[in-house]
């Protein structure tokens, strides 16, 4: 009996192994193609050669796979955003077809292009690509009654441009009933997936669907990180998003999959070394399958509009009928709570009566979040760096937990001298308005986002409304939790390295922001402060702070944050998944004789050693940024070469303009902008092949990459008014090449960016 129960215990530890072997994809041929895409071919911002190139690889393997129809969808231009000047591009979409039984489809998608020239984009998403394409190959072996549609966008970077130029221009979307998205397929802790668009999410049924077939497959890891994409959906222009929008947004049923956003996407460590390959299974297994199941049709449900949440890992669709219907009882329980409050009110008959209660209380919540919010200053002056939390983060959130007991204890410490008001209704009165205007702000446009602080509200009046102090506690524990969820989740430490990897954020910058954090969350946490001297001065619950408050305690926490301190201190700030960058930008006026060499870290440059255009540099102080002006010889060999041909035709008030202007690039541009203004004269009728933005004083045209050396461009205008003997022609060309060698050490790791700037500005004269 012992050996039959062993064998049993065997067979199911084992049977995730065998179910997880099921489906005919391949790792090693998904890794295949994405060692293809993001290291043989590298970076493939919108618009690239590289980009083409890997549609192109795309078409081969279609093809090859025996897909009965493979081509490129062009995508010559797209709109700007907030007035800006549309942009031109030679992108496209890489879309196979394989012919089912039925005319029904299905869409795979994923997306071709990377970040940025400087981003392999192994991760995001070479490995979606690479995914789809591996699902090509096993869906052509066996017998679909669905057409499917194998569709590698690119653009989605720029926007999901090219997936919503896919269902603007794809000849039977309205024969679409599914599609199903792969945005990052790493092996790391988490896949999530992304049900939103703008006003509605994926059905019901397909998250159903995804759960189910993923746990049958044995993978664990499936998670719906619900806070951050509430706070997401609710920014403008709805946050973080895939293709998968494009097709909800037209009312078809779709969903995406997103590995862990927490991995280094976005930035040069995006590579393949850094990606774990077990991931392209994981997603690749979950897509077949989901394509089994409803191969033969799906639901009549196209959308759904519901707040999800897991409860373990099962997902619990909440109708935002109910989250009204709550915010209802919320309002109700928070006036009784109000109305019991003032009834206990103490009587200040003949007594003068304490005044501006809050006020004083908000000075402690300043004090408690600089503690909280400057804690991890203290390791970087130790270890000499900005960001010593790069590399890990966990650590940092314990350091802030001590340095808010200090800044309690700081507090206790000041509170008996503010002579603060001893009773809980000015409190509590406080607390609630604050929150509710929260409420009544959020629930026009995201009834989801207004359950936060109603969530807030509802725990802070029952802990008015209970009388057993231990019961008041903890309600109070509880409301708290809620609002901050909303920014500490799952993918916290994604918002904090992308927006801190920028070498925008000088360190000037970053205190700006320090700054601007503790203000925000002294007045996000106020509520809560204010609610716990309402319970504290209602029941006497807060007698144990005079506890707290003694010399003991201080050096307690004082000593616990000193020695986190000094743990942190000696664990590395980076990884090899997390580096500092250093921006190294080489900019020229083509009519100079000298072009200015520019650097700038995401961390302090002190101590590198730079080598250029013959000199040696070792840069000692802890800046951030390191300018040469007219340090860099022009280039021998130009790398932008203009020219123009102007035909000008009078009229009796006007002038009819027709230029063609010329470039020939040393290398294929990753950007072009061009532009002609006027300051008195007045421009009308402009007109081009390519896409441009004309006001009544400039015209404006850009490129984002150009996968060519040679550009023409024809502009015909009127110029018209008091100027029309001359206009200004501004000229910016950038590349990631750079005509200058310029060699750059340090004894830490770090990755280099580079990219050249060629600029001209031109009075053109109009005979």
């Amino acid at each position: 009996m012992k050996f039959i129960a062993s064998f049993c215990l065997l067979l199911f530890l084992l049977c995730p192994l065998f179910i997880q072997a099921q489906t005919p994809f391949s790792t090693d041929s998904a890794a295949a193609y994405l060692r293809t895409i993001a290291v043989d071919i590298g970076p493939r911002p919108m618009g690239s050669s590289n980009e083409r190139a890997s549609m192109e690889f795309a078409l081969r393997k279609f093809h090859e796979f025996g897909l009965s129809d493979a081509y490129i969808m062009p995508i010559l231009e797209y709109p700007g955003m907030l007035g800006s000047s549309p942009t031109n591009t030679r992108s496209g979409i890489a879309v196979g077809v394989l012919r089912g039984a039925t005319s029904r489809i299905i869409v795979l998608g994923a997306h071709l292009d990377s970040a940025d020239p400087n981003v392999p984009g192994a991760n995001d998403d070479g490995s979606g690509a690479a995914a789809v394409i591996e699902l090509a190959r096993v869906l052509s072996q066996r017998k679909n009654q669905s057409t499917i549609i194998f569709a590698l966008f690119g653009g989605e970077e720029a926007g999901l441009k090219g997936s919503r130029h896919f269902v603007k221009n794809f000849a039977d979307t309205s024969r679409i009933s599914l599609m199903l998205q792969l945005d990052m397929a790493n092996g790391s802790s988490f896949l999530f997936p992304t049900l939103d668009a703008a006003k509605h999410s994926s059905p019901k049924w397909l998250v159903r669907a995804s759960y189910e077939e993923f746990a049958k497959l044995g993978y664990t890891g499936l998670h719906f990180p619900t806070d951050f994409f509430v706070l997401m959906g609710a920014l403008p222009g709805g946050g973080v998003g895939s293709d998968h929008e494009a097709f909800l947004e037209k009312n078809i049923p779709a969903i995406d999959f997103t590995s862990d956003a927490r991995d280094p996407i976005h930035t040069p460590q995006d590579n393949f070394e850094n990606f774990k390959i077990s991931g392209l299974k994981r997603s690749g297994d979950l897509v077949f399958k989901l394509v089994e199941r409803f191969d033969g049709g799906v639901p009549e449900e196209k959308i759904g509009t519901y707040f999800l949440y897991e409860v373990a890992t099962f997902p619990m669709f909440v109708p935002l009928w109910v989250l009204q219907i709550f915010v209802v009882v919320t309002f109700i329980v928070a006036g009784a709570a109000l109305i019991n409050a003032r009834r206990r009110r103490a009587s200040y008959a003949g007594m003068a009566r304490p005044t501006i209660p809050g006020l004083k209380l908000f000075l402690l919540m300043l004090i408690i979040q600089s503690c909280v919010w400057l804690s991890e200053n203290v390791v970087a002056l130790i270890k000499g760096t900005r960001y010593p939390w790069m590399a890990e983060i966990n650590g940092y959130f314990l350091l802030a937990f001590f340095a808010a007991c200090i800044g309690i204890w700081l507090s206790l410490q000041l509170s008996h001298r503010l002579h603060l008001r001893q009773e809980a209704y000015p409190y509590f009165l406080r607390a609630a308005v604050s929150l509710m205007a929260l409420i009544l702000l959020f629930s026009p446009s995201s009834p989801k986002l207004a359950l936060y602080p109603a969530s807030a509200l509802f725990m802070l009046s029952l802990a008015m409304l209970v009388r057993q102090p231990v019961l008041k506690i903890i309600f109070w524990l509880l409301s708290p939790h809620f609002m901050f969820r909303l920014f500490f989740t799952e993918a916290f430490d994604f918002v904090a390295r992308a927006l801190h990897s920028q070498p925008e954020i000088t360190p000037g910058i970053n205190a700006f922001l320090q700054v601007g954090y503790i203000l925000f969350f002294s007045l996000w946490a106020f509520p809560f402060l204010l609610g716990f001297a309402a319970i504290a001065f209602d029941a006497h619950t807060g007698i144990f702070l005079k506890q707290f408050r003694r010399r003991l305690v201080g050096i307690i926490v004082f000593g616990l944050f000193a020695l986190t301190v000094i743990i942190l201190s000696l664990q590395d700030s980076y990884s090899k998944e997390w580096l500092p960058s250093v921006h190294v930008e080489q900019s020229y006026n083509l009519d100079s004789t000298k072009g200015t060499l520019t650097l700038a870290g995401t961390e302090y440059l002190r101590n590198f050693h730079l080598a250029f255009a013959g000199r040696d540099t070792v840069l000692r102080g802890f800046e951030t940024e390191a300018k040469f002006q007219q340090s860099l010889p022009m280039p021998a060999q130009p790398w932008v070469e203009v020219s123009r041909t102007v035909h000008t035709v009078r009229g009796d008030t006007a002038k009819s303009v027709e230029l063609l202007l010329q470039f020939h690039f040393r290398h294929q541009p990753t950007g072009i902008r061009v532009s002609y203004s006027t300051s008195r004269g007045v421009i009308s009728s402009a007109s081009s092949p390519y896409a441009l933005l004309a006001t009544t004083r400039s015209i404006s045209l850009q490129w984002n990459a150009f996968s060519d050396t040679m550009l023409n461009i024809p502009l015909s205008f009127t110029l018209s008014g008091n100027d029309t003997l001359r206009i200004n022609e501004h000229i910016e060309v950038s590349f990631v090449e750079q005509p200058e060698n310029v060699s750059l050490t340090t004894e830490r790791p770090f990755s280099i960016v580079r990219g050249t700037l060629f600029t001209r500005e031109n009075a053109l004269k109009i005979d």
